[in-house]
């Protein structure tokens, strides 16, 4: 089982900048790491890794990855002299991997690395970053 503290990441400026999510606590087969940079806790980006394995019995012997990440967006509101931290929007992203138990280390090797790939592709980048419609 892999022992993580810290998650490392750039983001997407010109001149990209790492973010670091520091691994807060686990609970279970959950992890949950905070990239805390804001000045705010209004503004920390949560971010939870879920691995899930098939329970004893079970008919369906899959494992359950999952990825769940929050970017809250926060501007600096003033009332009355006093500024204070406000909540514009979060942006979000969920992804999850379903493996069946009698699948090989070169499956999941396979899947992962597609995964990403399908992310960086030109379809993906343009819904996401865009928000274009795939025709």
């Amino acid at each position: 089982m892999p022992t993580i503290s810290t998650i490392v990441v750039p983001d997407a400026a010109t001149t990209p900048v790492n973010h670091t999510f520091n691994k807060m606590k686990t609970n279970g087969d959950t992890a949950y790491f905070l990239e805390q940079s804001n000045t705010s806790a209004l503004g920390y980006w949560p971010l939870t890794l879920t691995q899930r394995s098939p329970l004893p019995g079970q008919t369906d012997k899959v494992y359950r990855s999952k990825l769940s990440f929050a970017m809250p967006v926060v501007s600096a509101e003033v009332i009355n002299g006093i500024t204070r931290p406000k909540l514009e929007y979060t942006c979000r992203f969920n992804a999850e991997g379903v493996i069946p138990a009698e699948a090989t280390q070169q499956n999941r090797k396979d899947i992962r690395k597609l995964a990403v790939g399908i992310l960086n592709d030109a379809s993906f980048v343009g819904m996401i970053e865009n928000q274009q419609n795939i025709t």
